[in-house]
């Protein structure tokens, strides 16, 4: 699936995999503008989610995790004319923006002869200490507990869950489930044709699409087959999510530096902030009788939920969390990232 389309200097292009809603697809896409990347630097490739395509075989020959964002890059020692480009995969958020960040540096800039393009302050912290809380504050976000996309499919009682099953929630699941049954039985058969691929690698495909669809079997089972002890069970995890997400919200209240996540300038932590505050607030604005137009308030109210409330007290947005989400809203990467809507 890489592409070797070339940059006017014939240098071998990276192509980013990404989806438009993806929340942390949207870390590559923000860090593209806060580097000052032109558009026509990297190849952007669209893996539509909703339709499975991140479990196609050739996406999966990318990224064996089948998540986005994935960058593919040109490894330096084989991008002159003389020899057949080869390719590296970078596989998640973390690792795709240390890349950007790194790539358009002074140093690399003066490599390509670029002498006259100023590059952007680089956003990894230069002190040990700001290395550590920045690392810090990315952990928080990316962990389990309060993980933004199972906030996306949360449901915290059954009146959401039986609205949740005839839209989006149930939409999405159905389509990648039907996008695993079917590739895995492409893969079937091609093992079986005429011309079968290499036996090792389409048994351990096969074992993915197995250990996949297993692993996603909880949502099946609650938003596709009705399964009464599924929905239960998923009710209590999206509860659970709510209760981390208060927790993670309560722990950046403490270590936000302000105006931004380490003070003045804008630091790798802060667009991994912004893309999990953007689905926050996003998933929040979504609940029923929420708040119009008022992210913070939003997610004030979705934690007064009963079942959330009798979990954790007093959970709220609070005063240095809501002037920081201000603060990156102000920002011309948030406003191009955002321009259609938080997602």
């Amino acid at each position: 699936m890489a592409s070797t389309s070339t940059s006017p200097n014939n240098v071998p292009k990276a192509n980013l995999y990404t989806f438009k809603a993806s929340v942390w697809g949207a870390v590559a896409t923000i860090g593209l503008v806060e580097k000052g990347y032109a558009p026509d630097d990297v190849d952007l490739r669209s893996v539509v989610l909703p339709k499975g395509e991140n479990f196609a075989p050739a996406y999966l020959r990318i990224n064996p995790n089948a998540t986005v964002p994935s960058l593919v890059v040109p490894l330096a020692d084989t991008t002159s004319a003389e020899v057949d480009t080869k390719f590296r995969a970078l596989n998640d958020s973390v690792a795709v923006l240390e890349f950007l960040d790194s790539s358009r540096s002074q140093q690399i800039l003066d490599a390509r002869g670029e002498t006259g393009t100023a590059p952007a302050p680089m956003l990894a912290p230069a002190t040990i200490e700001g290395k550590a809380a920045s690392d810090a504050l990315i952990a928080l976000v990316h962990h389990d507990d309060a993980d933004p996309n199972g906030l996306l499919l949360a449901v915290r009682d059954e009146k959401e869950l039986e609205a949740a099953v005839k839209g989006f929630h149930g939409t999405f699941v159905k389509g990648r489930f039907e996008a695993l049954k079917t590739y895995r039985a492409e893969t079937a058969a091609q093992a079986k044709g005429p011309n079968p691929r290499d036996a090792a690698i389409t048994e351990r495909l096969l074992n993915w699409y197995d250990e996949r669809l297993l692993a996603d079997a909880p949502l099946y089972n609650t938003f596709i087959a009705g399964d009464s002890t599924a929905q239960k069970a998923f009710i209590e995890q999206s509860i659970n999510l709510w209760v981390g997400l208060a927790k993670v919200l309560s722990t950046l209240e403490e270590r936000l530096v302000g105006p931004l996540a380490l003070g003045d300038q804008i630091a790798l932590a802060d667009i991994h902030l912004m893309a999990y505050l953007a689905r926050i607030f996003q998933v929040a604005q979504s609940l029923p009788y929420a708040p119009k137009g008022d992210e913070i308030s939003a997610v004030d109210a979705a934690f007064k939920h009963p079942a959330i409330a009798a979990k954790v007290t007093n959970a709220a947005v609070g005063p240095k969390v809501a002037a920081y989400w201000q603060a990156l809203k102000q920002r011309p990467s948030f406003k191009h990232e955002y321009a259609d809507g938080l997602h």
